[in-house]
């Protein structure tokens, strides 16, 4: 594996192999939401590897691998308490959300909501502050449940409930404490697809959403 260690101006991405520590210049946007954080580097056998900083920590936490031909081969996650790369189970594919325009992969699920040693969460947080939680409730691989928690505390709460639809169930803030407050009833027809809260609308026009998690436990409520 070949990596420039000469750093970069503007987007810089380190990135921690063998317990030594590289630089190299994010040039991509991994979620599509105009902040750059992944860099490649360059193989030895004519593919690529991908490192993502998911987390937007300026620290790279996701790998993917690419063959000659530009296909996924392999996904691996940073550990920053050992400072190891571990291999994805998923197969480097991720978890996937419906969307409008089509299904979007967000990346692996990286928290555990219910408890049962199995992570079924993908967290993402975009250039603006807001973070995005997406939920495989039955371990398929697809998002089942979406929360969007924004800069401002504000909480959004949608579940899948039919092909390119979501609906919101469920609107909170968080309070000065960072506990979760539900607000009144949510209405159970806005779905998303249908106005400019949308994927692919005005106001997310990356096609990103939202998971319902307890947001001091981090367990579903």
């Amino acid at each position: 594996m070949y990596i420039d260690n000469s750093g970069a101006d503007g987007h810089e991405l380190k990135i921690e192999v063998d317990g030594h520590e590289y630089t190299e210049e994010a040039t991509e946007s991994y979620h599509h939401d105009g902040a750059m954080d992944t860099a490649d580097v360059d193989g030895d056998d004519g593919g690529h590897t991908a490192y993502t900083d998911t987390d937007h920590d300026g620290t790279a936490d996701l790998a993917t691998r690419y063959d000659a031909d530009g296909h996924v081969v392999g996904e691996a996650h940073f550990d920053s308490a050992t400072g190891q790369w571990s291999q994805s189970s998923s197969g480097g594919s991720g978890m996937t959300v419906d969307t409008a325009q089509g299904e979007q992969n967000v990346g692996p699920a990286t928290a555990d909501t219910d408890g049962d040693g199995t992570n079924d969460t993908a967290v993402v947080t975009d250039a603006e502050g807001n973070t995005f939680l997406y939920t495989d409730a039955d371990g398929d691989g697809k998002a089942d449940y979406a929360m969007e928690i924004a800069a401002n505390g504000q909480v959004t709460i949608s579940q899948h409930t039919g092909d390119h639809q979501w609906t919101q169930i469920e609107h909170g803030h968080l309070d000065g404490s960072g506990n979760y407050q539900k607000d009144g009833a949510a209405s159970p027809l806005l779905q998303f697809g249908a106005d400019d809260r949308s994927w692919g609308g005005e106001q997310q026009a990356d096609g990103q959403g939202l998971v319902r998690t307890d947001s001091t436990t981090g367990e579903w409520t």
